[in-house]
């Protein structure tokens, strides 16, 4: 999944799809590290996408929300 206006919720399902499939012990080699590769950008991309949130959310509430 390349397209940039994927959801928070569908790059999720999508690494959990990744996920099974990498615990399946019937993946190639070669696919298994493409699988791999796809999911770390998955999860890059969804702590990007909650960061956002985050700050938005700070945002709006009139950055009263410090971090620890």
């Amino acid at each position: 999944m390349s397209d940039k206006n994927i959801t928070f919720e569908e790059m999720l399902k999508e690494l959990e799809t990744i996920s099974k499939k990498l615990e399946s012990q019937d993946v190639p080699l070669d696919e298994a590290i493409e699988l791999f590769e796809c999911g770390l950008k998955l999860s890059k991309n969804c702590a990007d996408k909650l960061e956002e949130a985050k700050h938005k959310i700070e945002r709006i509430s009139g950055g009263s929300e410090k971090d620890d």
